[in-house]
């Protein structure tokens, strides 16, 4: 069977957002060590839970008022909405999958007046800050969401699954997509990778190819 819509799976830092909140907040809030750290996980020497946990001993807060600070001065793409609102019209389905947390997620979208489900590692106030992975994997323990994981087992089998990202966590998801759209490493890696990808700076260029796509297969 053809396949002739689009399911669309999507990171949050980064991607819809025009900073990765999270390293936003680790660079803000966390002392010396840190890089080592992320340099670590970015190697694949810790999961995702191993390095949260290290950063956060190193956070001089564990306030959530504090860290929304933060999290506020984060902007969605100027763009996004309307590519919901393509989907939207569409039918096509879009869902988040990010390894951040829901703390800013939440906030973000309800900010902006945008629904849009998503998976992600949950932020404990506990007092002191901890991280809950309910969406990782049992074969495979790196990230705090297996987002290759969450495509299989979401994607509709009547829809080319789309997947739009930027970082480390989007390179297993990538790989299994119809079609990928990224940036900065993500789309490094595809290309070092040999996997079919478009670039995109935001979501407008994400409509424009889809647009050109579409005329595309009309002729």
């Amino acid at each position: 069977m053809e396949k002739t819509g689009y399911s669309f799976f999507i990171d949050f830092d980064g991607t819809i957002t025009d900073m990765d909140v999270c390293a936003t907040l680790v660079t803000t809030f966390a002392g010396d060590g840190w890089r080592e750290i992320n340099e670590r996980w970015e190697q694949k020497e810790l999961s995702t839970l191993e390095c949260a946990r290290q950063t956060f001993q190193l956070f001089s807060t564990h306030k959530a008022e504090d860290l929304q600070k933060v999290v506020d001065q984060a902007a969605i793409d100027p763009a996004f909405g309307d590519f919901l609102y393509f989907c939207k019209v569409k039918d096509f389905p879009v869902t988040i999958l990010s390894d951040g947390y829901d703390f800013y997620i939440k906030h973000l979208l309800k900010r902006e007046g945008l629904e849009v489900p998503y998976y992600s590692n949950k932020l404990l106030f506990t007092p002191r800050l901890d991280i809950a992975a309910d969406h990782n994997s049992d074969e495979c323990d790196l990230c705090g969401v297996c987002k290759l994981e969450l495509l299989r087992r979401l994607a509709s089998p009547n829809l080319q699954t789309v997947y739009i990202g930027d970082g480390y966590s989007d390179f297993c998801p990538a790989r299994y997509a119809d079609m990928v759209f990224a940036k900065k490493a993500l789309y490094k890696y595809c290309l070092e990778e040999g996997i079919p990808v478009y670039h995109f700076n935001g979501f407008q260029d994400i409509l424009d190819q889809l647009t050109a796509i579409s005329k595309e297969a009309s002729k």
